[in-house]
């Protein structure tokens, strides 16, 4: 009984109207915008669109622009050195069992 006593206000109704959404428009209009040509976009949307075209996410037409493999590939010379420099040095070198004798010592004392 003690619930309903109390005023609940109703909800407040929004008058929400949705707008039509054309991808290819927007896109056509990036386009456009990256070209220089005559687009509805604001400015800081076509700033957007040029400076991304500028940073190399994509090209003047809109693509992708595929990044250069030399980076990836020394990357990946150097990990593959690195790692056959320390599989060496545990492997082929005393310097584990050096490194165990003198912990075993410290561990003695």
């Amino acid at each position: 009984m003690g619930f309903f006593m109390f005023h609940r206000p109703e909800m407040p109704k929004f008058n929400y109207i949705p707008r039509y959404y054309n991808p290819e428009k927007e896109e056509l209009e990036k386009r456009k915008a990256a070209l220089g040509l005559d687009s509805n976009l604001t400015d800081s949307e076509k700033l957007r669109v040029k400076m991304r075209a500028k940073w190399g996410r994509t090209s003047e037409d809109g693509r992708p622009i595929k990044r250069k493999s030399a980076f990836n590939a020394l990357r990946i010379a150097l990990i593959v050195g690195i790692s056959a420099f320390f599989i060496s040095l545990i492997f082929f070198t005393p310097f584990v069992e050096n490194f165990v004798t003198m912990f075993m010592k410290l561990g003695g004392k």
